[in-house]
């Protein structure tokens, strides 16, 4: 049975050399196979946890402006709404089709809105704005007009207006009560950011506000007045651009906020400058860090400022006299600054996928949420199934605990990892794209540890497994190669496939076989103590992806392609013995694929970013799980069968329950 909304598609079973479920009597063979489960059993895959947020985009980070624990940011293409002091409990709002890159959360805690990179799916790189009823988790309004990238969406206080800006150097004001268009204009150079002044009171006998509202340029700074014309009955915008000193003062603006009488940004120079909205000329600079200001954000009377070197201050003062009340330090640049509603706390989003809780009162700062920053391209599980590693193509290796996914050890390298294992002997071995086999420590609080590293391939290595006797390596040359297990020097050698190594598997069975599957349409099986290969499969229409194998029936080895089917391979037939096969509608492009512990189910991950689980009884695919906003790139059950772990190419670790 399927979960309830969860698409369900029809699988058939095609005869090949033979059926998967029954076969032709063989000699030394039965000549009936039933299959081993229960046909009747219900299932379904939940999705728990997000780990994603990359910290590639300004601002991304808010805390709820009434709700002191609850914090919104972005994971790739979707909205996390967090209890920061429970991981578990999260909430998501998914509609956008690519990267998230602005954020905001309106001064009532009602709306929430997000503006995303251009679309890949439709014509011109259309960037929509989606404002989301946060009590009800849903989408309330869509607003289009900006392309290619939004760079700051941004509520008044009344909560009434939404401005936007956006690559296409479109600036957009939109009414969200109505959904109509109040301002839109193109201007001569991008607008990077935007922000909201004092609403202020209608002339005597009006009933329509007035609005400020100012904005950024590269160098060029302006306040606009939004107030309701009644001639055209619409409101409209009058601008004054500030003046600066004659010298003349070069900065790009990147963020900022209005306090009191003044407008205070942020500059890619690394200062603080000051504004007088009441003369409207330049007052004051305050150096703060290097790399530029990227975030600033306000709590009662007091200012904090972040910048791209790590450094966090907290400020206090008017117009050119300020005072540094505070001062830390962070790993790395930081890209978004928080305080929660009560003011006791913010949280500061850094480029290398971090989120930090830090006390307003000395910024004091722990570590809440660690992310991959770019493609995450492997998963394993060891023995256990409260941990997991996984690695990504920005050469990071991460020890996840699963009960509150921060990071046990991690392991960086400057070369992507490809591939990764949780060795027997207790190690993380992992595959690079410079050929080297490297090898961290898998101690808690072992910050880049390296063990041991091997020059293992010519090009990069693009599959990895091993056992206790073994290594086995599959590399972009083309080679399958096997290592000795603690001496690590090399036992075979093989050649047969013509393209990259796509996947491995270590017989469960008979452990000296190992199976290898490639982009040449190849699945070839090695005997180790032979020294040789002693079957080699071949598809007929598409690349092999992925590798797996089966709990029950002949223990076949399971592969999945690109043309969207899962072939089962004995080892004593040189044609596949069956086939799971989605509808012809329905194929898609399998990148991975993998038997669940029970040998009940098999998961595989699309380039459509779904996972599908299809129930080996039934033959049909149970449950369509949607998440990632990129192609899934791996994926693995947990020892204990109740948790699915995917990755994909939008940077993304996501944790599924299973129920069954």
């Amino acid at each position: 049975q399927a979960a309830a909304g969860a698409a369900t598609h029809t699988c058939v079973v095609v005869c090949l050399a033979a059926s998967a479920w029954k076969r032709s009597c063989v000699p030394g063979r039965e000549s009936q196979r039933t299959p081993a489960f229960d046909p009747v059993m219900s299932c379904a895959a939940e999705l728990e946890h997000f780990c994603g947020y990359g910290g590639k985009h300004l601002n991304t980070v808010h805390y709820h402006p009434l709700r002191v624990e609850t914090l919104l940011y972005t994971a790739a293409a979707a909205i996390i709404i967090e209890d920061v002091n429970d991981p578990h409990r999260q909430e998501f709002l998914r509609g956008h089709d690519a990267e998230v890159s602005a954020l905001d959360v309106s001064l009532n805690g009602k709306l929430v809105a997000s503006g995303q990179l251009g679309s890949p799916r439709q014509k011109g790189a259309v960037a929509p704005v989606m404002v989301w009823d946060f009590d009800n988790r849903q989408q309330f309004r869509e607003f289009s007009g900006l392309a290619h990238a939004v760079f700051c969406v941004r509520f008044s206080p009344d909560g009434r207006f939404l401005v936007a800006t956006g690559a296409n150097q479109l600036l957009c004001v939109w009414d969200v009560s109505t959904g109509e268009t109040v301002y839109s204009r193109r201007t001569e150079s991008v607008c990077y950011f935007a922000v909201w002044g004092a609403i202020m009171e209608p002339p005597s006998g009006g009933r329509h506000h007035s609005y400020l509202l100012c904005t950024t340029h590269d160098s060029q700074v302006f306040a606009h007045q939004m107030s309701f014309d009644i001639k055209s009955m619409a409101y409209g915008l009058s601008s004054e651009p500030m003046q600066f000193p004659s010298s003349g003062l070069q900065r790009k603006h990147m963020c900022g906020l209005i306090q009191g009488d003044f407008f205070i940004t942020g500059t890619s120079a690394g200062d603080m400058c000051v504004f007088s909205l009441r003369t409207m000329v330049f007052r004051a600079a305050l150096p703060i860090c290097n790399n530029g200001v990227m975030s600033i954000t306000q709590s009662g009377v007091i200012l904090y400022v972040a910048g791209g070197d790590g450094r966090i201050k907290a400020v206090r003062g008017s117009d050119t006299h300020w005072d540094i009340l505070a001062e830390n330090m962070l790993e790395t640049g930081i890209t978004a600054l928080t305080p929660s509603s009560d003011g006791a706390e913010l949280v500061a989003g850094t480029r290398n996928g971090r989120l930090w809780r830090l006390l307003a009162s000395d910024l004091a700062a722990t570590l809440q949420v660690a992310s991959h920053t770019g493609e995450v391209t492997d998963v394993a599980f060891g023995v256990s199934s409260e941990v997991v590693c996984t690695c990504s193509d920005t050469g990071e290796v991460f020890l996840l605990d699963l009960s509150d996914y921060m990071p046990l050890s991690t392991g960086m390298a400057k070369s992507p990892a490809r591939c990764v294992v949780v060795a027997s002997s207790g190690e993380i071995i992992a595959g690079y794209d410079d050929g080297f086999l490297r090898a961290w420590s898998l101690e808690h609080g072992s910050e880049g540890k390296l063990l041991w590293q091997l020059q293992a391939h010519r090009g990069g290595v693009t599959a990895l497994r091993e056992s206790s006797n073994f290594i086995v390596s599959g590399g972009a040359d083309c080679t399958v190669r096997f290592w000795h297990r603690t001496r690590r020097d090399l036992l075979a050698d093989f050649t047969n496939h013509r393209r990259p190594v796509s996947d491995l598997k270590v017989d469960e069975e008979t452990p000296q076989l190992v199976h290898s599957g490639s982009e040449d349409r190849l699945v070839v099986s090695y005997d180790l103590k032979q020294n040789k290969p002693v079957v080699q499969h071949q598809t007929q229409t598409s690349s092999i992806t992925g590798l797996s194998q089966r709990k029950d029936q002949e223990k076949e080895v399971v592969s999945c392609s690109l043309d969207g089917r899962i072939l089962f391979w004995d080892v004593d037939y040189a044609d596949p013995t069956g086939c799971l096969d989605s509808l012809p509608d329905g194929a898609q492009r399998l990148r991975c694929c993998e038997v669940s512990p029970t040998g009940r189910y098999i998961a595989t991950g699309a380039e459509n970013s779904l996972m599908y689980i299809y129930d080996l009884a039934s033959c049909q695919c149970i449950q369509e799980c949607e998440g990632h906003a990129g192609g899934i790139t791996s994926l693995r059950w947990s020892p204990d069968q109740k948790q699915i772990i995917t990755s994909g190419r939008d940077g993304c670790v996501i944790v599924w329950n299973f129920f069954e």
